[in-house]
């Protein structure tokens, strides 16, 4: 683990040392990630001046979700998105040798061989959201509730992990499935709102088929609201299952793998 630990903290610097040059793409980045945030929050405001709640979430809570949502998204996108996106070319050109050959975990290494560093900025005010909100409301929050929404905002990272890496592995069977990325992009978006809000149907499906609805809204309730011990020892079950299942896909694919010089 500490091995695995220090290898991310040097393709973040290798990635920082390469990226470094660039640095009005920060500003661009900051400025566009507070602009994107900022629109959702003035347009939740003026639905609020209308009532008190919608779907049974107040206003407050809302807002934390949008800032839970950020910050699992920028740490997706600080880390993983950029690798995972890119290994389905890498798998279909038969360049995966090159990982492959490499005296480390090839999972780990095709998750976390490089960072996009600029997606801090999304980090830093999906925690400055989540912060505010316990800071202020500090008298409200349970102990225990906060203990549930780190486990569970746990729980969001390695699902919402899973599944992208799941697009990746398909490559192994099915060629190029960059368009899995879009597709599932756009379907995990609908995370950042309550999915009370969705009909029924659309609710389900984003609480099982597609989970996003674990990625912000469990989490951010269970921090206001507690969930009970079954349902928190059903998704850290459901993680261990997923992660186990990712795993697995992940050995079968390079079985069919055919390499660049095969």
């Amino acid at each position: 683990m500490k091995k695995k630990t220090a290898l991310v903290f040097l393709f973040f610097r290798t990635s920082l040392m390469t990226q470094l040059p660039y640095r009005v793409n920060f500003l661009t980045q900051a400025l566009s990630t507070l602009f994107y945030f900022a629109s959702g929050i003035f347009g939740l405001r003026i639905v609020f001046q209308f009532t008190d709640s919608l779907a049974g979430w107040t206003f407050l809570e809302i807002v934390t979700l949008l800032g839970v949502y950020q910050l699992v998204a920028g740490v997706l996108s600080l880390f993983v998105m950029g690798n995972l996106e890119a290994l389905p070319d890498k798998v279909v050109d038969g360049h995966l040798d090159e990982t492959l050959l490499l005296p480390e975990n090839a999972q780990f290494l095709s998750s976390f061989g490089s960072c996009n560093v600029w997606a801090i900025t999304d980090i830093i005010l999906g925690f400055t959201v989540v912060a505010g909100a316990i800071f202020f409301h500090i008298s409200e929050i349970v102990l225990l509730y906060f203990i549930q929404f780190v486990l569970l905002l746990s729980c969001s990272l390695i699902i919402s992990y899973s599944f992208r890496m799941w697009i990746g592995t398909l490559s192994f069977w099915l060629g190029r499935t960059g368009g899995g990325y879009i597709l599932f992009s756009s379907v995990w978006t609908m995370g950042k709102y309550p999915v009370d809000l969705y009909p029924p149907m659309i609710k389900w499906l984003l609480y099982t088929m597609i989970p996003v609805g674990i990625v912000a809204a469990v989490p951010t309730y269970a921090l206001f609201h507690g969930i009970s011990l079954v349902q928190l020892m059903g998704l850290l079950l459901l993680t261990c299952f997923i992660t186990v299942l990712t795993k697995f896909l992940w050995m079968k694919g390079l079985g069919r793998y055919s390499s660049a010089t095969s």
